[in-house]
């Protein structure tokens, strides 16, 4: 049975635990306490800030959480790890936007600032918008943007004091799959995902959300065999790729399906609770509506 196997199960948010409509289902919830009452530890592993994991780790009563891809991982009481980037990567990589007119933004420890229009971006709208538009379209979308809008407006000039009065753990750039190549090319000590068809993360060389799972599990007596991850977006692919029970929700793009060892339920359509029927983590209820 692998509920005598699991003693964790790490979540992403967006397009995981959140619906398209920017809820949690009541499915979720229901197999959310479910396994808290059984002992499993159960913990957010998302690309948001520390700020934004808070009010799901209160609202839920959750006790762990890895954000920026795992360069800030904290307790409802403490930090309990942290990476920020080395502050000549961060010149660089402003130098490097700049120059090419791209949008950046900066993860810190109080939330993201930065790009206008990525902030939004991020929003409940512009992810319900981000969800309706075709993948072909993405690269057009990001050259009439990149090429286009920036070229003529570009954004405000970073001011290096301010920005530097705290750390940064995560820098969030707006590039296409193409132009990402030529980021990692320039700057191969650190590492690059993505959580967005329009924008790319960057952190730490070699951080990841799987590393966050291992240190967590280094802290309260847990290997990745002991582990289910939930996820749908490319930077899932790692650690549904490390862990023993890989969900892919029924919503997550191609590489995380190829490397998921079970897909369940969109996140619409209570896939978080079809997974734990599916593994013998909960029985079933008559009415998850409810």
């Amino acid at each position: 049975m692998a509920i005598l196997t699991i003693k964790a199960v790490f979540l992403d948010i967006d397009g995981t635990l959140l619906t398209d409509k920017r809820t949690i289902s009541h499915s979720t919830i229901q197999a959310i306490n479910t396994l808290k009452r059984k002992g499993i530890l159960i913990g957010l592993a998302t690309g948001r800030s520390p700020r934004f994991v808070l009010q799901y780790m209160a609202s839920l009563g959750l006790d762990l959480a890895i954000a920026y891809n795992g360069q800030y991982i904290l307790s409802r009481e403490k930090v309990l790890f942290e990476s920020p980037l080395r502050q000549e990567d961060v010149q660089g990589l402003v130098a490097y936007a700049q120059k090419n007119k791209l949008d950046v933004s900066f993860g810190t420890a109080n939330g993201v600032t930065g790009s206008g229009i990525m902030n939004a971006g991020s929003g409940r709208l512009g992810y319900r918008i981000s969800r309706m538009v075709p993948d072909a379209w993405v690269d057009v979308i990001i050259f009439i943007f990149n090429r286009l809008i920036r070229w003529v407006r570009p954004q405000k000039k970073i001011e290096f004091p301010d920005l530097f009065q705290q750390s940064v753990y995560q820098m969030m750039m707006i590039v296409s799959e193409l132009e990402t190549k030529k980021l990692v090319k320039e700057f191969p000590q650190i590492s690059v995902t993505r959580s967005s068809p329009y924008s790319v993360d960057i952190i730490t060389k070699d951080m990841s959300k799987l590393r966050g799972i291992e240190k967590i599990g280094e802290l309260y007596g847990f290997n990745l065999s002991q582990v289910m991850a939930f996820g749908d977006s490319t930077n899932d692919v790692e650690m549904l790729a490390g862990v023993e029970y890989a969900v892919a929700m029924g919503n997550a793009s191609k590489k995380v399906k190829e490397v998921a060892k079970y897909i369940t339920a969109s996140n619409n359509e209570d896939g978080i609770y079809q997974a734990a029927l599916h593994f013998g983590l909960m029985e079933e209820v008559k009415d998850v509506s409810e």
